[in-house]
Formats: structure tokens, sequence, C-alpha cells
């Protein structure tokens, strides 16, 4: 299998998206208060938007390799310095998933466990699934994404009766505040991990189907983040959950059912350590394609990139204080580079095709 068809694009943008507005969504609760699954529908939208102008950008123009696209519209030498700024996004999106895993770990699961050890059973298996292909890649998401949303379904069927959705009311009692156009704003930063998808676009084989399946991919999407979202508001009310770091691992402990069935921390590991390990090997994937087109081609770059990884996620899941902090500024760093940036390359190029065309047509 050497290239992917329409149906990964499912696993694969489920594999990206999803993991981490539901794992630390508190950095956008904090803004939006109870409204903030508003914020979530509003931002989903708005990405929605985004994700069909650039898959029809590239589709009109028969043209969905990222290196072509970003060098057209700015230069070979402005095209590729934004690509190499995009690529250190996608090592920092790297850092995230391996930091915010070993932290969220160790405060909730096993505090006696330092957070080394959750990095070092978390990325050498991973960098192992890297470098057996994109066949090894797209096999591990597929069979993760497929027990996650099991595991999903069966958790929300056995936290329903915890949650009160009176902690929701009053539906925007402050109407349209700035507050709420910041929490937008924040929530899209978490939905900008689409873009990690755009290297990726050059190794679907029907190309012609990857619009459609995006478009429904981002539905499924969308909707579950906004019920993970109710969720987690009306089981804890919003006062208290912006107190807790990761909602999610203490969500599930709620459960107890006839004094038997109780403690839902097995579900939540499936969803919390096997989402980030999918969306660490995926994001990997796209870096490494990414390379291979500024043809940084060294054999040893996923080893050096491995490394440094794995500095960096050590020195920030040591304390959850300042790994929030830095959360708060790559929600920034990311909604540049993969969402506003992009969008405006993709437009100037495809007014540049435009021109030309007419050019020709002329001729």
């Amino acid at each position: 299998m050497d290239k992917f068809n329409g149906s990964h694009l499912f696993f694969i943008l489920c594999g990206i998206t999803i993991v981490s507005m539901k794992t630390y969504p508190t950095i956008f609760t904090c803004i939006g208060g109870k409204d903030s699954w508003i914020s979530v529908i509003c931002s989903g939208l708005l990405i929605f938007a985004f994700a069909y102008i650039i898959i029809t950008i590239s589709k009109k123009n028969n043209n969905f390799n990222i290196y072509n696209i970003y060098c057209t519209a700015l230069g070979r030498t402005l095209g590729s310095i934004f690509l190499c700024i995009f690529a250190f996004t996608l090592i920092l999106t790297l850092i995230e998933c391996s930091s915010v895993e070993a932290n969220s770990m160790h405060i909730n699961m096993i505090a006696q466990t330092p957070p080394w050890f959750f990095l070092v059973f978390f990325i050498f298996p991973a960098l192992y699934t890297v470098t057996r292909g994109k066949n090894s890649v797209i096999i591990v998401t597929i069979i993760g994404i497929v027990l996650i949303i099991c595991s999903g379904i069966t958790l929300a069927l056995l936290t329903q009766h915890y949650k009160h959705f009176e902690y929701i009311l009053p539906i925007m009692a402050n109407g349209i505040t700035f507050d709420f156009l910041g929490c937008i704003v924040k929530t899209l930063a978490y939905f900008a991990n689409f873009s990690i998808i755009l290297p990726m676009l050059t190794e679907f084989s029907n190309k012609s189907t990857i619009r459609k399946y995006t478009c429904w991919t981002l539905v499924f999407i969308i909707q579950m983040e906004v019920f993970a979202t109710v969720g987690a508001i009306s089981t804890f009310g919003i006062s208290r959950l912006n107190t807790i770091y990761f909602p999610k691992l203490i969500q599930t402990q709620l459960i107890n059912y006839f004094g038997f069935l109780e403690s839902g921390e097995l579900y939540v590991l499936l969803q919390m350590v096997g989402g980030w390990y999918i969306k660490y090997v995926l994001t990997f994937l796209s870096l490494s394609l990414l390379l291979e087109k500024l043809k940084f081609t060294n054999r040893l770059n996923v080893f050096i990139i491995t490394i440094i990884v794995a500095v960096a996620s050590y020195f920030c899941s040591l304390n959850t204080f300042i790994l929030f902090n830095l959360l708060n500024i790559y929600l920034v760093i990311i909604l540049f580079n993969y969402v506003i940036i992009p969008i405006i390359v993709f437009t100037i190029y495809h007014c540049k095709m435009q021109l030309k065309d007419k050019k020709t047509v002329k001729s």
C-alpha cells in the first residue's frame, strides 16, 4: 500500500484533531465559561470553511503539493522559509503530544512515577512505528481510532448518570462578549491541528474524493468535541471544571454501578494514551514527508528530531503550571502557522494561477 485512499482520511483527521481539545479544555473554558460549547460550534464552522477552501483551491488547480503551492505563491526562497516554520510547528506539536501525555499520567494516574518514565515508553515505541513506514502508521491509526471511538461511546453511556445539564443554563446570558469571541479564537487554535494533514495530501491515490471525506469527517469531529465539552461542563459545573487540568481523567473516576462496575480509568487511558500516540505518529509522518519535499533527506533526521522532542518534553512535563503556560503560547503559534498563514498562501496561489490562466487564454 504505497498510497492512502479516501477512507483513510477519516482515521487520519480524527487522529490529529480530536485528542487535544478533549484532554485539556480548561484553557478555553476559563474564557468562555458555560457557553464554551457554543464557541466550539462557531470555531468548528470556521475550520470547516477553512478546510473546504484549502481543499477546493488544491482541487481546482490540481495541485496538492504544499511545497509547490508555497513556492509558487511566495517564491522559492520565501516559500521554503515559511515551510521550515511549518516544520518547526510540527515539532512543537510532537512536544505537545509527548509532554501532555507524560504530565497527565504523572499527576492523575501514577503520581509516584516520574514523567521521564512515561516519555520513554511513549516516544521510543512511536519511533519504531514511524521508522516502519506509512503502512505501519496507518494500521496503528485505524486500529487505535476504532478502539477509541468504541471506548468513547461506552464512556458517554456510563457517565450520563452523572451529568447535570442545568449547569449549562442559562445559555448566552451575557450575549456576545469579548470573552466569548476570545473563546472562539482559542477553540479554533485546537481545531487548527487539521493542517497537519496538508503535507500528506500528495500521498492520497484518489484526490477527487478528498473534499467529500474531509467535510463528512469534520462534521463528525465537531459534534464529538461539542458533546465532550457539554459533558465536561454538565458533570462538574464551570467553576469546578476550571480548577481541573485534565477533567477527562477525573470525570471517569465518578463511575460506579451496582458496587461492582466502577472507575472508568481503563477506557480513558485508552483514549488518552492511544489518542496522543496516534497524533504523535501521524504528526511525525507529516513532518517526514515535509522534510522530504524540502530536500532534508538525511536518515538521521528521525533520530535527531526524537532526541530534541524527548529533551524538550521532559522539561515541559516536569511542572504542570509551566506546561499550561507553554500550551497557551503553543495554541497562538499553531493558530498562525496552521490556519492564518496557510489560508493567505493558498489564496495568493489561487489568484496567481487564475491570472496565469487568463493570460494563457488571451495569448
